[in-house]
């Protein structure tokens, strides 16, 4: 197998002499980068140390939004008119229900089926089914302007998201609609343990939901301090959370944007979550006739089996390492093979465990001076166990929004954010900062759930020390490309 080269120390070369923020020489050495890789956040064997989380709002509040969908779709997919219809995603507010106002628009990212990506909001203490929901769909929006001169992209920090659940009886769905409106009501110590000191609610307001036997719930929340890219010295993170009850149904509205100011007046129809309450009660209702979910490439739900798998062994010719460019210079490859040592994590402190096993699984790397890359596939005996194994990676990295400075004093800060990939995907990214000055370092994991595979895209570059999100949205971006042929072949396996 060729000698494995570790970019980080070209990357200290690169560094050589950087002056970093105030001033003063590179504050490690690439010995201490790897050593703190090692140590602390994750490790890798022949890949740059990258990717851990920054999740600004570490359950509902991703900065950084990877995907763009498209335009608002104008399909009607019409639901069947039956009363016995189990929840599905045609329950969810789609791309022509939200609103926003204000020369802005919500624009669907993803949907999932069960208790999902994230927590449903910021302040859940459990999930739909840890409060006893039978059934769960949930849709991502991102915020984005519509005006002719609007900037590109989506709004940075502001996002919503939808969560219907069905409950075993009526009883049970007013239970928990009670207890969420609990917890949003007294979230301050939650949000305060999530890096959020000064969370502060103001008292909930009934809507009108517009649906016979209807109930409607709204509570607004003020909450910070904002990332140091957002910070301006008078905005901060304003939520909406609408609860919408219809029989044995429950649907949480919870929007976040970043702002000064939330002003909606009631003659123009009030707030944006209070506009579309009646819509997410009239879909909740079993026997509602109405347009259906999103376009294809903005709605990508998940659809887990109910043991089957396909194939339980990778062939051995899978294409794993297609669409790297060829090694310029001092570079390496190595795999796909099976015998490479598998990936693995240590976030906050604590290893992410490889768990579930996989039936099978291979590996490939591709290292270049200041650029590292890395594919490993993994094959698992049922859906769930794919599920588990993606979502053990992801919500570790998740719930840690910041590293501890370590003895240098160097900060890695890490985000989560949906992909566009698979049954459901993930783009996980790190950056460091040393006194508050970015370093030149980036880490992007991509992570792939199809079927019953979870493939795992990574890759590590001096990038990130002037606009780290910027810079994450790239390597993600090329990543995904780079890897378009062993993403095609997933659903095969």
């Amino acid at each position: 197998m060729p000698e494995q080269h570790d970019p980080i120390e070209d990357l200290a070369r690169f560094g050589a002499g950087f002056q970093a923020g105030g001033g003063g020489e590179m504050p490690r050495t690439a010995a201490d980068v790897r050593r703190r890789g090692d140590q602390i956040r994750r490790r890798r064997t022949a890949l740059v140390a990258g990717a851990a989380a920054l999740a600004v709002a570490a359950i509902t509040v991703p900065v950084l939004t990877l995907t763009h969908g498209s335009a608002r779709s104008d399909r009607d997919d019409l639901i069947t008119n039956d009363p016995t219809r189990a929840l599905s995603q045609a329950d969810l507010l789609t791309d022509g229900d939200t609103v926003y106002g204000q020369g802005n628009d919500w624009f669907a990212t993803g949907t999932f089926e069960g208790d999902g990506q994230a927590s449903f909001q910021l302040c859940a203490e459990q999930s739909m089914t840890g409060l006893g929901a039978t059934a769960t769909f949930g849709r991502t929006f991102e915020l984005r302007g519509t005006l002719p001169d609007a900037p590109a992209g989506p709004a940075a920090g502001s996002f919503l998201q939808e969560t219907v659940a069905a409950f075993p009886s009526p009883a049970a769905a007013r239970k928990a609609y009670n207890q969420v409106v609990a917890w949003v009501q007294n979230c301050g110590p939650r949000a305060k343990g999530q890096g959020y000191p000064d969370y502060r609610t103001f008292d909930p307001r009934s809507a009108d939901p517009a649906v016979p036997d209807g109930e409607a719930t709204i509570i607004e929340s003020q909450y910070g301090p904002l990332p140091d890219n957002l910070a301006d010295g008078i905005s901060k993170f304003i939520g909406e959370t609408g609860l919408v009850l219809v029989g044995d149904r429950l649907a949480v509205i919870d929007s976040v944007v970043v702002g000064s100011d939330y002003n909606f007046l009631p003659e123009d129809g009030g707030t944006p979550v209070e506009r579309m309450v009646p819509k997410a009660a009239a879909r909740l209702l079993p026997g509602a006739d109405l347009p259906g979910n999103p376009s294809p490439d903005t709605s990508n739900p998940p659809t887990p089996s109910s043991g089957g798998v396909g194939a339980t062994a990778i062939p051995d010719d899978f294409p794993l390492a297609a669409g790297w460019p060829e090694i310029d210079g001092d570079g390496s490859t190595a795999g796909p093979a099976r015998d490479l040592p598998a990936f693995t994590w240590s976030v906050c402190g604590a290893d992410v465990p490889d768990s579930p096993a996989p039936v099978d699984r291979m590996i490939a790397s591709w290292q270049e001076p200041e650029d590292g890359r890395g594919r490993q596939l993994s094959v698992y005996a049922t859906e769930a166990d794919a599920v588990a194994a993606a979502k053990a990676v992801v919500e570790a990295h998740r719930a840690c929004p910041e590293e501890p400075a370590d003895d240098s004093g160097q900060t890695p800060h890490h985000v989560v954010q949906d992909g566009t990939a698979g049954d459901e995907s993930w783009v996980i990214g790190t950056w460091y900062t040393y006194q508050g000055s970015h370093v030149p370092a980036l880490g992007v994991d991509y992570v792939i759930r199809s079927g019953h595979t979870v493939l795992i895209l990574t890759a590590g570059n001096e990038g990130g020390a002037a606009d780290p999100q910027g810079d994450i949205a790239t390597t993600a971006g090329s990543l995904l490309d780079d890897a378009a042929e062993p993403v095609a072949q997933l659903p095969t396996l």
